[in-house]
Protein backbone atom coordinates (compact mmCIF):
# COMPACT_ATOMS: atom_id res chain seq x y z
CA UNK A 1 0.00 0.00 0.00
CA UNK A 2 1.02 3.38 -0.87
CA UNK A 3 2.26 6.30 1.50
CA UNK A 4 -0.47 9.40 0.72
CA UNK A 5 0.77 12.50 -0.58
CA UNK A 6 1.27 14.85 2.32
CA UNK A 7 1.25 12.52 5.13
CA UNK A 8 4.12 12.57 7.76
CA UNK A 9 5.81 9.46 7.28
CA UNK A 10 5.82 7.74 11.33
CA UNK A 11 8.88 6.48 12.89
CA UNK A 12 8.58 3.19 13.78
CA UNK A 13 8.91 2.24 17.89
CA UNK A 14 10.32 -1.17 17.67
CA UNK A 15 13.99 -0.06 16.65
CA UNK A 16 16.74 -1.07 19.16
CA UNK A 17 17.14 0.20 22.17
CA UNK A 18 20.91 0.62 21.62
CA UNK A 19 20.11 2.87 19.01
CA UNK A 20 19.08 5.54 21.53
CA UNK A 21 21.20 5.38 23.99
CA UNK A 22 24.43 7.35 24.50
CA UNK A 23 27.94 5.97 23.79
CA UNK A 24 29.70 5.36 27.31
CA UNK A 25 33.43 6.53 27.90
CA UNK A 26 36.13 4.10 27.88
CA UNK A 27 37.85 3.46 31.24
CA UNK A 28 40.88 4.99 29.77
CA UNK A 29 39.15 8.64 29.29
CA UNK A 30 37.69 8.45 32.29
CA UNK A 31 40.92 7.76 34.59
CA UNK A 32 43.59 9.23 32.39
CA UNK A 33 44.32 11.33 35.62
CA UNK A 34 44.79 9.04 37.87
CA UNK A 35 47.12 6.96 35.53
CA UNK A 36 49.33 9.45 34.78
CA UNK A 37 49.80 10.44 38.71
CA UNK A 38 50.49 6.48 39.40
CA UNK A 39 53.28 6.29 36.69
CA UNK A 40 54.69 9.83 37.77
CA UNK A 41 54.71 8.22 41.03
CA UNK A 42 56.66 5.13 40.14
CA UNK A 43 59.05 6.65 37.84
CA UNK A 44 59.72 9.33 41.64
CA UNK A 45 60.01 5.66 43.34
CA UNK A 46 62.27 4.16 40.68
CA UNK A 47 64.83 7.41 40.62
CA UNK A 48 64.86 7.53 43.99
CA UNK A 49 65.92 4.04 44.21
CA UNK A 50 68.66 3.93 41.47
CA UNK A 51 69.81 7.61 43.58
CA UNK A 52 69.69 5.25 46.65
CA UNK A 53 71.55 3.01 45.49
CA UNK A 54 74.04 5.06 44.08
CA UNK A 55 74.93 6.32 47.10
CA UNK A 56 74.42 3.81 49.66
CA UNK A 57 77.43 1.60 47.40
CA UNK A 58 79.68 4.80 47.25
CA UNK A 59 79.10 4.87 51.25
CA UNK A 60 80.29 1.71 51.41
CA UNK A 61 83.24 2.02 49.76
CA UNK A 62 86.46 0.90 51.37
CA UNK A 63 87.50 4.51 50.35
CA UNK A 64 85.04 6.64 52.36
CA UNK A 65 85.27 4.12 54.94
CA UNK A 66 88.86 5.03 55.21
CA UNK A 67 87.87 8.19 55.46
CA UNK A 68 85.89 8.34 58.10
CA UNK A 69 87.55 6.02 59.99
CA UNK A 70 90.98 8.47 59.89
CA UNK A 71 88.87 11.56 60.56
CA UNK A 72 87.29 10.00 63.49
CA UNK A 73 90.69 8.96 65.01
CA UNK A 74 91.99 12.47 64.43
CA UNK A 75 92.70 14.22 67.32
CA UNK A 76 92.23 17.29 65.40
CA UNK A 77 88.95 17.00 64.17
CA UNK A 78 87.55 15.29 67.64
CA UNK A 79 88.65 18.81 68.59
CA UNK A 80 86.69 20.36 66.57
CA UNK A 81 83.56 17.92 66.03
CA UNK A 82 83.09 16.86 69.15
CA UNK A 83 82.85 13.12 69.73
CA UNK A 84 81.43 10.73 68.16
CA UNK A 85 82.20 11.91 64.91
CA UNK A 86 79.48 10.05 62.65
CA UNK A 87 79.49 9.45 58.49
CA UNK A 88 76.96 11.28 56.88
CA UNK A 89 74.92 9.45 54.05
CA UNK A 90 75.25 11.63 50.97
CA UNK A 91 78.82 10.62 49.85
CA UNK A 92 79.32 12.49 46.60
CA UNK A 93 82.44 12.22 43.54
CA UNK A 94 83.11 9.33 41.61
CA UNK A 95 85.11 6.06 42.32
CA UNK A 96 85.88 3.42 39.58
CA UNK A 97 86.71 0.06 41.00
CA UNK A 98 87.57 -3.26 39.74
CA UNK A 99 88.60 -6.38 41.68
CA UNK A 100 92.27 -4.73 41.72
CA UNK A 101 92.51 -1.74 40.29
CA UNK A 102 90.84 1.82 40.28
CA UNK A 103 90.74 5.71 41.49
CA UNK A 104 88.89 7.47 43.38
CA UNK A 105 87.77 10.79 44.34
CA UNK A 106 85.08 11.45 46.69
CA UNK A 107 83.68 14.19 49.49
CA UNK A 108 82.40 12.51 52.84
CA UNK A 109 79.82 14.47 55.12
CA UNK A 110 80.93 13.66 58.56
CA UNK A 111 79.22 15.20 61.88
CA UNK A 112 79.85 15.25 65.51
CA UNK A 113 77.78 16.72 68.37
CA UNK A 114 80.02 20.55 67.75
CA UNK A 115 79.48 20.78 64.38
CA UNK A 116 80.24 19.56 60.86
CA UNK A 117 82.59 18.71 58.23
CA UNK A 118 83.79 16.95 54.80
CA UNK A 119 86.15 14.46 54.40
CA UNK A 120 88.29 15.23 50.26
CA UNK A 121 89.71 11.89 49.69
CA UNK A 122 91.34 11.36 46.10
CA UNK A 123 93.12 7.69 45.75
CA UNK A 124 94.38 4.96 43.48
CA UNK A 125 93.98 1.49 43.43
CA UNK A 126 97.44 -0.63 42.83
CA UNK A 127 97.94 -4.16 42.64
CA UNK A 128 94.65 -4.39 45.33
CA UNK A 129 96.16 -1.60 47.53
CA UNK A 130 94.87 2.05 47.70
CA UNK A 131 97.35 4.75 47.99
CA UNK A 132 95.52 7.60 49.25
CA UNK A 133 97.14 11.49 47.66
CA UNK A 134 94.74 13.09 49.51
CA UNK A 135 92.94 13.33 52.47
CA UNK A 136 91.94 16.43 54.37
CA UNK A 137 88.78 17.60 56.42
CA UNK A 138 87.37 20.81 56.13
CA UNK A 139 85.34 22.38 59.01
CA UNK A 140 82.00 23.32 57.90
CA UNK A 141 81.91 27.54 58.95
CA UNK A 142 85.66 27.84 59.70
CA UNK A 143 86.99 26.37 57.03
CA UNK A 144 89.78 25.02 58.83
CA UNK A 145 92.02 22.23 56.82
CA UNK A 146 93.25 19.13 58.52
CA UNK A 147 95.69 16.88 56.94
CA UNK A 148 94.41 13.79 57.80
CA UNK A 149 97.48 11.73 55.80
CA UNK A 150 100.32 13.32 57.79
CA UNK A 151 102.14 11.40 59.77
CA UNK A 152 102.39 12.09 63.16
CA UNK A 153 106.12 11.89 64.86
CA UNK A 154 107.15 10.43 67.87
CA UNK A 155 108.27 13.21 70.54
CA UNK A 156 112.28 13.29 71.08
CA UNK A 157 111.22 12.09 74.68
CA UNK A 158 109.61 8.60 72.87
CA UNK A 159 112.94 7.67 70.89
CA UNK A 160 114.78 5.25 72.14
CA UNK A 161 118.73 6.30 71.94
CA UNK A 162 120.63 3.85 69.86
CA UNK A 163 123.22 2.07 72.14
CA UNK A 164 126.88 3.19 71.30
CA UNK A 165 129.79 0.76 70.59
CA UNK A 166 132.37 0.90 73.64
CA UNK A 167 135.47 2.58 73.17
CA UNK A 168 138.39 0.65 75.07
CA UNK A 169 139.86 2.54 77.51
CA UNK A 170 143.22 2.77 76.07
CA UNK A 171 141.85 3.81 72.57
CA UNK A 172 144.46 6.89 71.48
CA UNK A 173 142.00 8.52 69.07
CA UNK A 174 137.84 8.64 69.37
CA UNK A 175 135.94 8.80 66.59
CA UNK A 176 133.86 12.20 66.42
CA UNK A 177 130.98 11.10 63.73
CA UNK A 178 128.63 8.78 65.46
CA UNK A 179 127.45 5.66 63.70
CA UNK A 180 125.01 6.67 60.22
CA UNK A 181 121.65 5.39 62.13
CA UNK A 182 122.06 7.03 65.47
CA UNK A 183 122.11 10.83 63.32
CA UNK A 184 119.27 12.83 64.91
CA UNK A 185 117.66 15.59 63.29
CA UNK A 186 117.36 19.06 64.45
CA UNK A 187 114.16 18.87 65.38
CA UNK A 188 114.69 15.86 67.89
CA UNK A 189 111.63 14.13 65.31
CA UNK A 190 112.40 10.78 63.69
CA UNK A 191 112.91 11.48 60.03
CA UNK A 192 109.67 10.62 57.71
CA UNK A 193 110.28 12.73 54.75
CA UNK A 194 113.20 13.29 52.19
CA UNK A 195 114.44 16.35 52.68
CA UNK A 196 113.49 19.40 54.17
CA UNK A 197 113.62 22.99 52.99
CA UNK A 198 112.64 26.34 54.92
CA UNK A 199 109.47 28.01 53.45
CA UNK A 200 108.70 31.86 52.95
CA UNK A 201 106.89 32.07 56.54
CA UNK A 202 108.62 31.87 59.19
CA UNK A 203 108.31 28.92 61.22
CA UNK A 204 106.97 26.93 58.64
CA UNK A 205 109.22 24.16 56.98
CA UNK A 206 108.92 22.14 53.81
CA UNK A 207 109.12 18.70 54.12
CA UNK A 208 108.97 16.51 50.96
CA UNK A 209 107.88 13.04 51.82
CA UNK A 210 107.16 11.17 48.23
CA UNK A 211 108.70 11.06 45.52
CA UNK A 212 107.13 8.18 43.38
CA UNK A 213 107.65 6.96 39.43
CA UNK A 214 104.83 4.93 38.42
CA UNK A 215 103.64 4.58 34.83
CA UNK A 216 105.24 7.31 33.78
CA UNK A 217 104.02 9.63 36.17
CA UNK A 218 106.28 11.45 39.26
CA UNK A 219 104.29 12.00 42.18
CA UNK A 220 105.46 14.48 44.93
CA UNK A 221 104.16 14.89 48.36
CA UNK A 222 105.72 17.57 50.25
CA UNK A 223 104.02 18.35 54.02
CA UNK A 224 104.41 21.81 55.71
CA UNK A 225 104.93 22.19 59.07
CA UNK A 226 104.09 24.86 62.04
CA UNK A 227 107.35 24.71 64.19
CA UNK A 228 106.73 27.68 65.53
CA UNK A 229 104.25 28.76 68.29
CA UNK A 230 102.24 31.50 66.72
CA UNK A 231 99.59 30.55 63.92
CA UNK A 232 100.86 30.63 60.19
CA UNK A 233 100.05 30.50 56.40
CA UNK A 234 101.41 29.87 53.11
CA UNK A 235 100.03 30.41 49.74
CA UNK A 236 100.09 28.27 46.81
CA UNK A 237 97.88 29.83 44.12
CA UNK A 238 96.33 33.54 43.92
CA UNK A 239 93.08 34.38 43.48
CA UNK A 240 92.52 34.28 39.84
CA UNK A 241 96.02 33.32 38.74
CA UNK A 242 95.86 30.08 39.48
CA UNK A 243 96.53 28.66 36.12
CA UNK A 244 99.66 31.53 36.17
CA UNK A 245 100.76 30.56 39.61
CA UNK A 246 101.19 26.96 38.58
CA UNK A 247 103.74 27.43 36.40
CA UNK A 248 106.37 27.89 39.39
CA UNK A 249 105.80 24.58 40.80
CA UNK A 250 108.15 22.43 38.43
CA UNK A 251 110.47 19.61 38.17
CA UNK A 252 114.40 19.89 36.60
CA UNK A 253 115.92 16.84 35.81
CA UNK A 254 117.96 15.59 32.88
CA UNK A 255 118.04 19.45 31.43
CA UNK A 256 114.38 18.98 30.58
CA UNK A 257 111.87 21.03 32.78
CA UNK A 258 108.42 19.25 33.54
CA UNK A 259 105.25 21.03 34.74
CA UNK A 260 101.76 19.68 36.27
CA UNK A 261 99.80 17.17 34.55
CA UNK A 262 96.55 17.84 33.44
CA UNK A 263 93.30 16.22 33.24
CA UNK A 264 91.14 15.77 30.04
CA UNK A 265 89.42 19.25 31.04
CA UNK A 266 92.81 21.35 31.52
CA UNK A 267 92.88 20.65 35.04
CA UNK A 268 96.28 20.56 37.27
CA UNK A 269 96.62 17.49 38.95
CA UNK A 270 97.63 19.09 42.15
CA UNK A 271 96.30 20.17 45.36
CA UNK A 272 96.13 23.94 43.19
CA UNK A 273 93.14 22.63 41.71
CA UNK A 274 91.09 22.64 44.92
CA UNK A 275 90.36 25.99 44.65
CA UNK A 276 90.64 29.71 42.59
CA UNK A 277 93.29 30.72 45.62
CA UNK A 278 94.74 27.99 47.42
CA UNK A 279 96.60 28.18 51.01
CA UNK A 280 96.76 27.03 54.41
CA UNK A 281 96.33 28.49 57.59
CA UNK A 282 98.86 25.85 60.24
CA UNK A 283 98.30 26.69 63.76
CA UNK A 284 101.21 25.56 65.98
CA UNK A 285 102.13 21.78 65.71
CA UNK A 286 99.60 21.21 62.58
CA UNK A 287 100.55 19.99 59.71
CA UNK A 288 99.67 20.18 55.69
CA UNK A 289 100.15 17.93 52.63
CA UNK A 290 100.40 19.49 49.30
CA UNK A 291 100.94 17.45 46.37
CA UNK A 292 101.09 16.90 42.31
CA UNK A 293 101.42 14.84 39.74
CA UNK A 294 104.40 15.35 36.89
CA UNK A 295 105.40 13.75 33.53
CA UNK A 296 107.97 11.17 34.90
CA UNK A 297 111.66 11.85 33.61
CA UNK A 298 113.30 8.52 32.12
CA UNK A 299 113.98 5.64 34.17
CA UNK A 300 117.60 6.24 33.64
CA UNK A 301 117.02 9.75 35.61
CA UNK A 302 117.50 8.79 39.09
CA UNK A 303 116.80 11.95 41.00
CA UNK A 304 115.34 15.62 39.85
CA UNK A 305 115.29 18.71 41.44
CA UNK A 306 111.59 19.94 42.51
CA UNK A 307 110.99 24.62 42.62
CA UNK A 308 108.35 25.66 44.80
CA UNK A 309 107.84 29.83 44.72
CA UNK A 310 107.27 29.50 48.46
CA UNK A 311 110.10 27.27 49.52
CA UNK A 312 114.28 27.08 48.85
CA UNK A 313 114.78 24.51 45.87
CA UNK A 314 114.45 20.80 46.77
CA UNK A 315 117.61 19.65 45.33
CA UNK A 316 118.71 16.04 44.15
CA UNK A 317 115.99 14.62 45.11
CA UNK A 318 115.87 10.32 44.94
CA UNK A 319 113.21 9.06 42.55
CA UNK A 320 111.63 5.76 43.93
CA UNK A 321 110.15 3.33 41.34
CA UNK A 322 107.29 1.35 42.05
Amino acid sequence: MGTQSGQIPQFRSDLPAAMSTPMRKSWLRTNWLWLLGGFAVCMVLLISGIVMLVFGAIRGSDVAKAATAAAQSNAAVQQSLGAPIEEGFFVSGSINVTDSSGDADLSVPISGPKGKATVYVTGRKTAGAWDYSLMQAVIAGTGKRIDLLAATAPSAAAVSPVPQPAVPADSAVASADPPPSSVAHSSGLASDFIQSQDSTTSGIVAELTQATRSEGVLTIKVRFRNTSNKPGSVTFTHWNATAADDQNFYVTAGNKKYFMLQDADGTALSTNSTGNGVGANLDPGNTFVWWAKYPAPPVDVKKFNFMMPITTPFEDVPITDK
